[in-house]
Formats: C-alpha cells, sequence, structure tokens
C-alpha cells in the first residue's frame, strides 16, 4: 500500500473512530442500565471442600536432601524437581495498569513480592517514530501487540527487578518465557541480561531436551542458579547457551480462550517435560467493524477461583500432565496462590515478601506509552484502531 494511501486511510480511520466513540459515550451517559459480565464458569457459592489435584510424582529416596530451609516459601518444595513443581505465572507480566491492553493490575515489583514466579515478556521493537512495526537490532522493549498502544520500557529496565529481587531473596526459583516478537537476536537479548545483572543468575541445561532431567529447586538455590529463561524463536545456544528454545522444553494448553468457554488440557505443539496450564480469556472489542480480543478484567473473579484453577489441573492430571506455570491474567484477584498450593500437594501459606526495588527503579522506565497510560474511551478507540491498521498494513 502506498504512503499516501496509508495516511489517507489513517487519518480518514481516525476521524471515524473518535466521532463514533464521542457519540457513544453520550449515549452511555444517559445510559442507566446496569451491565453484570457473565462468569466462565456460574457456580453456587464455593464448597469448602478440598479439591481433587493431580498426583505428584515421588522422588527418589536416595536422592540427597536440599539444605536449603524452603524453596519458593516451601520447604517440601526444595527436593522436587523443576518439572515437578507448579509456579504461579503471569501472562504477559509487564502489560500492567490503567490501559485497554493490560493484562494485570500490578506491575512486575508487586507480583515478585506478591509471590509470582513465572513471568511472560513481549519483546518489540521501538526505535520507529512510526506506526509500523519492524524488525531490527535495536534495543527491545516490552510492548502489547504494539508499541504505540502498550510500551512498558527497555527490557534491561524491567530485568533489573528480577536481579534486585534475586539478590535480596537467595531461596526463590524464576522462570522467565520470552516472545521475541520482532526476532532480535539471542545476543541483543542475552545483552539486555548482563546490563541487568541478571545473567550470573541463569541456569543451562545440560543436555537435550529429550527425557530431561531437571534439577530440584533446593540444587537451583545451592548453586544460585535460580533463573530459567526461554525463548521461542532465534535461540542460539552456542552463542548464549543459557537462552533455550522453549518449545524443545514446553507445550502450552490454548490461549485464545473466549469469555463464556471452558478450559482444556489439549497441548499445542508436541508433549514436552513442562506445561504451561494457560488460564485466561479474553473479551471481544469492537474496532473499524473488526472484532479485536482484549483482557477480561471483569471476569477475573470468576476465573481465577481456586476451583475453576484446580478443576483445569484436574483435566491436565487425568491426561497425565502436570501443570508446571499456572498461568492468568489479574492474578491479584481470586485465589491463584491458594490453587497452586493444592496443586503442589503444600498447606497453604502467603508466599509475599518485601523487596526495596529503589536502586532498580529507573528514569527511563515507563508504566505504558505516555499518550496511552489511560487509555479509556475515545483514545482507547484511537489507540487500538492505530494497532489494528499497523497490523494489517
Amino acid at each position: 500500500m502506498k504512503a499516501a494511501s496509508v495516511v489517507s486511510l489513517l487519518v480518514a480511520s481516525v476521524a471515524l473512530m473518535l466521532g463514533v466513540a464521542m457519540a457513544q459515550q453520550a449515549v452511555a451517559a444517559r445510559d442507566t442500565t446496569v451491565r453484570v459480565p457473565v462468569p466462565l464458569i456460574p457456580r453456587a457459592a464455593e464448597a469448602p471442600r478440598v479439591p481433587r489435584v493431580p498426583r505428584v510424582p515421588k522422588t527418589s529416596g536416595a536422592q540427597r536432601r536440599s539444605s536449603a530451609s524452603k524453596c519458593n516459601g516451601y520447604s517440601e518444595l526444595c527436593d522436587r524437581k523443576l518439572n515437578l513443581v507448579a509456579f504461579p505465572t503471569t501472562h504477559n507480566s509487564f502489560a500492567s495498569g490503567d490501559n485497554i491492553a493490560a493484562n494485570q493490575n500490578k506491575g512486575i515489583p508487586d507480583q515478585l513480592d506478591d509471590g509470582i514466579r513465572g513471568f511472560m515478556l513481549d519483546l518489540h521493537n521501538a526505535s520507529s517514530s512510526t506506526l509500523f512495526r519492524r524488525a531490527s537490532a535495536s534495543e527491545p522493549y516490552l510492548c502489547h501487540t504494539s508499541c504505540v498502544l502498550l510500551n512498558d520500557g527497555p527490557l534491561s529496565d524491567t530485568l533489573k527487578y528480577f536481579t534486585t529481587f534475586l539478590e535480596a531473596h537467595s531461596e526463590e526459583v524464576i522462570s522467565i518465557f520470552l516472545e521475541n516478537d520482532d526476532n532480535f537476536s539471542a545476543t541483543t537479548i542475552a545483552r539486555a541480561f548482563e546490563d541487568a545483572g541478571l545473567d550470573k543468575f541463569v541456569y543451562t541445561p545440560s543436555g537435550s531436551s529429550t527425557n530431561y532431567t531437571w534439577p530440584t529447586l533446593g540444587e537451583m538455590v545451592e548453586k544460585n542458579t535460580r533463573l530459567v529463561v526461554l525463548v521461542d524463536r532465534n535461540s542460539d545456544t552456542k552463542s548464549v547457551p543459557w537462552l533455550v528454545y522453549d518449545r524443545n522444553y514446553v507445550v502450552q494448553t490454548p490461549y485464545t480462550v473466549g469469555v463464556g468457554s471452558t478450559f482444556d488440557c489439549s497441548l499445542m505443539t508436541d508433549a514436552q517435560p513442562l506445561l504451561v496450564m494457560n488460564h485466561f480469556v479474553y473479551t471481544n472489542y469492537s474496532v473499524l467493524s473488526m472484532e479485536v480480543e482484549k483482557p477480561s478484567p471483569d471476569t477475573a473473579s470468576s476465573v481465577n477461583t481456586r476451583q475453576s484453577i484446580v478443576d483445569q489441573a484436574n483435566v491436565c492430571g487425568a491426561a497425565a500432565r502436570f501443570p508446571n506455570f499456572v498461568t492468568v491474567d489479574f492474578y491479584d484477584v481470586g485465589d491463584l496462590f491458594k490453587a497452586v498450593a493444592d496443586i503442589n500437594k503444600v498447606q497453604y501459606s502467603s508466599p509475599s515478601v518485601s523487596t526495596d526495588f529503589s536502586s532498580a527503579a529507573s528514569d527511563s522506565h515507563t508504566t505504558s506509552a505516555a499518550s496511552l497510560s489511560a487509555a479509556t474511551g475515545p483514545t482507547a478507540v484511537l489507540a487500538i484502531a492505530a494497532s489494528a491498521l499497523v497490523l494489517l498494513l
């Protein structure tokens, strides 16, 4: 499409969407109807029964017990191999705050302190001043779909929070999943970890992914290799041995579950030792006569119940799949941590800690794109319209 046509289309679309949005707001101002979101799984009051959970395979009796007192808050987890532990995980962990594209209410520092131990980060190129996404060797930024819509700043800035946290809490094990949307090289990604001082904590698998034997959490704590990093493309284990290709070790359940649907444990790719159990839903938003998927905060209270999460874990357990990364949106709503304790067959105790993140704060770090930090009303429509055009052109 020619540049002139693109500009004309963009201007016309923006004008149209602003007009529609203003009209909709005028109507909404007169509309006093109370709309209650339909929950994913309608239920009566939550029963106090203990849910059935997948069986945790026993570790070998000859295995040396860890000297760590607790691992991720529980002494029972220290002698379990990583692939036999469930971790509370956030989807699009960086996308937080008052933005229509946000998947979380709280930022990564709060997530770390609250007990989240699995994180999903999307890498994008934000070097262009135009709306167009393009691959480049520039510094990775954390953006959701497009940096026009939600931009959480450079990857290296956010990684400093992880460094501060792991330095302050020596018995915590964390995993980071990188979605390399704009095809950064492994060395470029590694540079961000090095700049943040986080590479000193990375765990490097010592063999092939086939029947790989993971260490126990206690062994990772003792060796101070407490960070697993996986990427969905452009891994290069010769140059960066600790940055591993996720599909060699991990498989996911579907992540496109609409409001009103049910969760299952079907696998998106070939089976691997680790399972990401996605437990979040999306809702549709109409833009330029198109249906755009967006996070659904209104359903978090019904989706993130202890029973709903464990029900899906039971489905996976029936298929002989242990859910390692229990992944949700808006983690602070509901009972994620209690559900994960049930899956791990440990008595729940609060995983929260307190960390001084002041040394990790950066003036260049932003919660979202400045013009979209409060993406509501016409601004939200404009942001989504622009992002939709970016993806189409």
